[in-house]
């Protein structure tokens, strides 16, 4: 006979009101589809409608466990008579018989309030559910579509009006903005390199952040290595919202193997803020490995190359102070930061994918099986694959990747910076070197107006019009510069001038309706770097009176390096007409002199 099963917000029913989004996706270990869009209402799923999906779905489960027909009612039905054994009965012909219903302008029934289904309906109405929850009454509809459904003439059991008892549902807070923040980054200082990574986000449609891109790095990544990744990524939290879900892939060797919104799905069931992937291997400290709780699985130890997490926790963790230093490699310092939380009390949650459920780093035993990634240790297909390692790791990598249809094309690298250390001294102690491409200049005025909000640093005496690089996020990079190239011409043309490191940097724009010129004066620096970033302007050229030198004739992009304190007295005539756009870097006169 029929097993009848209410759901009641008052009994077993998943209750998503007093859950925000997140907690309901954890708790539920379901995950709304963001992509779907209500056809009548062009909105995204609710709250209140992914709580009854649930609570749906784990009725069905109910109904296959028992192996027996189910009645499924809501709580708010006016049954006028229900004859069990005439459903049952009817089930023996038909996969779904509907005991109330209505039909809408789209062409299909809906509301689910009353219907009856056979354990092997049921099954079939679970498979995929969990992982994308729409409302339940378009989801039964688009799978019983081609199924045998009977509906009584007349429905046997009615819903009580809204104006009598509301939906508890239509006041539920939508699945929108911070809810569905995923973002993906990577740091590919050579984004041609990323090709696997590239044309697996292509096929799904998704975008990655390349946080890397136009980056001075070159870092041949041999022995101990990677920190500008974690300086990178940190900057990049620090100005996500807190509640992002970002995922980080290292760019050169990882691909996706299957649908990103899946990573999405099982972070969250996975229940933890930060989920890193798992490795096989201790390195880069052996001395270590007493330290690695077992895990069940040979992958016991934390890889850094692919990782999951909430922007807030996971600046928190990069963020964590330890006493032991990183030696300059991204791995270590994210073993180190993991191993120092064990008895510390935080407000956020870390875990390791030791089953390989979303990232299966490099495993020669991994097989391609109906072209998912299966692990036959832990029974898992996981979602990304990462080729961290040696030669023989990479070249794995490459086998597996084409196995998936991604194939590796070699590109010519373009460089958006001049890192040789040749110069030319055009006047007294004045050096001009090749520093920017005409890309990196044009990407540095266009983030600059993007940003917007030109003016002059409070207490200035010489007021321009200017944009930090901190507030551009690109401080780190040109603080590196600096080290690589223009610290190093300075200190051997200077001897034996010590370069301290970079002071402050920013953009400054002229323009006929803002500032025109700036008058003669010095600067706040030991030397002071000067890069013209245009040319399609009259007028506003770069004179020092003393060297009888002006940069009219300075390519875009090229430095001018001078002594700034005393000797190399500056000033901007007058812009005749368009805009001028130039980069000023100063140095530290001492140790801790930094413009903040």
């Amino acid at each position: 006979m029929a097993i009848i099963h209410q759901i009641s917000l008052n009994n077993d029913a998943f209750d998503g009101r007093k859950y925000t989004w997140r907690e309901a996706i954890v708790n539920s270990q379901c995950t709304p589809d963001s992509t779907w869009i209500d056809p009548l209402h062009k909105r995204q799923v609710l709250k209140g409608e992914f709580a009854c999906g649930v609570s749906h779905l784990r009725v069905w489960e109910k109904i296959v466990d028992s192996g027996k027909n189910g009645i499924i009612l809501e709580e708010d039905v006016v049954i006028h008579g229900i004859d069990t054994e005439e459903i049952d009965s009817l089930l023996k012909d038909h996969d779904s018989v509907w005991l109330g219903y209505r039909l809408n302008s789209m062409g299909y029934w809906y509301n689910t309030h009353a219907y009856a289904i056979t354990p092997e309906i049921a099954k079939y109405l679970i498979d995929g559910y969990s992982k994308a929850i729409i409302p339940v009454d378009e989801w039964l509809p688009k799978k019983l579509k081609n199924k045998n459904n009977y509906f009584y003439e007349t429905p046997i059991v009615d819903q009580i009006p809204r104006s009598v008892r509301p939906s508890t549902i239509e006041d539920t807070e939508m699945l929108e903005g911070k809810d569905i923040d995923f973002r993906i980054i990577t740091v590919a200082t050579e984004p041609e390199k990323m090709w696997a990574l590239d044309q697996s986000a292509k096929k799904y449609g998704i975008e990655v952040i390349n946080i890397g891109k136009d980056h001075p790095w070159r870092d041949p990544m041999e022995g101990l290595a990677g920190m500008p990744k974690i300086q990178l990524v940190n900057e990049y939290l620090a100005t996500a919202p807190e509640d992002a879900i970002i995922l980080y892939l290292d760019g050169y060797d990882t691909f996706f193997a299957d649908s990103p919104l899946d990573v999405l799905s099982r972070y969250q069931q996975m229940g933890a803020d930060i989920v890193f992937g798992a490795e096989a291997e201790c390195w880069p400290d052996k001395n270590s490995e007493n330290k690695w709780s077992d895990t069940g699985t040979k992958y016991k130890y934390l890889n850094s190359g692919c990782y999951i997490g909430t922007a807030k926790a996971l600046h928190s963790f990069i963020s964590l102070p330890i006493t032991e230093p990183a030696n300059g490699d991204d791995q270590l310092y994210c073993q180190q930061r993991y191993l120092a939380m064990f008895g510390v009390e935080t407000d956020y949650s870390v875990l390791l994918d030791f089953e390989a459920y979303i990232f299966q780093n490099h495993d020669k035993n991994i097989q391609v099986v109906n072209n998912q990634l299966w692990n036959k240790e832990t029974n898992c297909c996981g979602c990304i694959y990462h080729g961290n390692g040696g030669v023989d790791a990479k070249d794995f990598f490459v086998e597996m990747a084409s196995k998936f249809g991604f194939t590796k094309s070699e590109a010519e690298v373009v460089s958006p910076y001049y890192l040789t250390l040749d110069y030319e001294e055009v006047a007294k102690d004045i050096l001009v070197t090749d520093f920017l491409s005409e890309n990196q200049c044009k990407y540095l005025i266009d983030k600059s107006e993007s940003r917007g909000n030109w003016g002059a640093m409070e207490g200035d005496k010489f007021p321009a019009q200017e944009i930090r690089l901190k507030d551009l996020g690109l401080w780190h990079e040109y603080e590196r510069l600096w080290h690589e190239k223009l610290g190093k011409i300075s200190e051997g043309f200077w001897k034996p001038m010590e370069h301290l490191g970079l002071r402050d940097a920013f953009t400054m724009r002229y323009t006929t309706d803002t500032q025109t010129s700036l008058p003669l004066h010095t600067d706040a620096s030991l030397v002071t770097g000067s890069v013209k970033l245009n040319s399609d302007y009259e007028g506003a050229e770069l004179i020092f009176p003393r060297q009888n030198f002006s940069n009219i004739n300075v390519k875009n992009g090229q430095c001018i390096l001078f002594p700034a304190q005393v000797t190399h007295g500056h000033y901007v005539n007058e812009l005749i007409s368009g805009k001028k756009y130039s980069l000023t870097m100063w140095t530290s006169r001492y140790k801790g002199d930094i413009n903040e």
